[in-house]
């Protein structure tokens, strides 16, 4: 059974997750922490997948104009290798546990950090080239396979290149939507084949479930506010907020 508090965490992350598809790119880089105090182990990637598609399914559809194909085709075999990795990680750590919990905690703080550091620094566009891609994409492809943050990752990769706010959304929308799919059929063969139990169970996917609404009041208000909201404030107290859930995880 899930307390009044695992509710409440639960909405405030789908609402975190919708408002970071529609509206606040890397935003929800605050659901893992907060679905980590509900869940422990392959539970806390498990729990969150479904709501990340679920507002997913809204942003592709309205922002899938927008798209830079051109950026993310070469893009993919990179993240392909870093799901290999991730995916490696899970059959060594198993149902992970405290293993797991400290990988994600440590993982989040330096993903708060690359993104503050984005928004410190202010660089020139730069050309797309073959070791940008293969950085940018073994380590996202990890980072989003592991723990389904890496949206810093991507959108720091993003900017380097100028992409513009509606394009960095659409671009962003499409490339998880993308690996957010194909996670679900290697997730459920890991928990089917290796040791460490599953992803996914009824008390997940039933928590999941009852959140529905919730991410689609966040993707519709991250819709409304997409034009207006303060970006750069709005995610300085979400990356506080990550970085106090990173380091509960840590301390255990």
């Amino acid at each position: 059974m899930f307390s009044t508090g695992d509710w409440i965490l639960g909405v405030v992350a789908a609402l975190i997750v919708g408002l970071s598809k529609t509206a606040l790119p890397g935003a929800g880089l605050l659901a893992t922490p907060l679905l980590a105090m509900v869940f422990t182990g392959r539970a806390i990637p498990g729990a969150t997948l479904p709501i990340l598609l679920t507002a997913d399914v809204f942003a592709v559809r309205w922002y899938r104009h927008s798209t830079r194909w051109d950026l993310l085709r070469p893009f993919a075999p990179w993240v392909a290798l870093g799901f290999v990795a991730g995916a490696w990680f899970f059959i060594v750590v198993g149902a992970g546990g405290r293993t797991l919990n400290l990988s994600i905690g440590v993982m989040i703080l330096a993903i708060v950090a690359l993104q503050a550091w984005r928004m410190i620094r202010r660089v020139q566009p730069v050309p797309r080239s073959t070791g940008a891609d293969a950085f940018y994409g073994t380590t996202g492809g990890f980072a989003t396979f592991v723990s389904n943050n890496a949206g810093p990752i991507l959108n720091t990769h993003l900017l380097r290149l100028g992409l513009d706010k509606r394009e960095l959304v659409g671009t962003s929308a499409w490339f998880y939507f993308v690996v957010n799919v194909v996670k679900v059929p290697i997730y459920l063969g890991l928990g089917a084949w290796s040791h460490g139990g599953g992803f996914f169970s009824r008390n997940t996917l039933g928590y999941d479930a009852v959140l529905v609404p919730a991410v689609v009041v966040g993707v519709f208000g991250g819709r409304r506010v997409f034009d207006r909201i303060p970006q750069r404030t709005f995610l300085v107290v979400v990356l506080v907020l990550a970085a106090g859930g990173a380091v509960k995880l840590i301390a255990g």
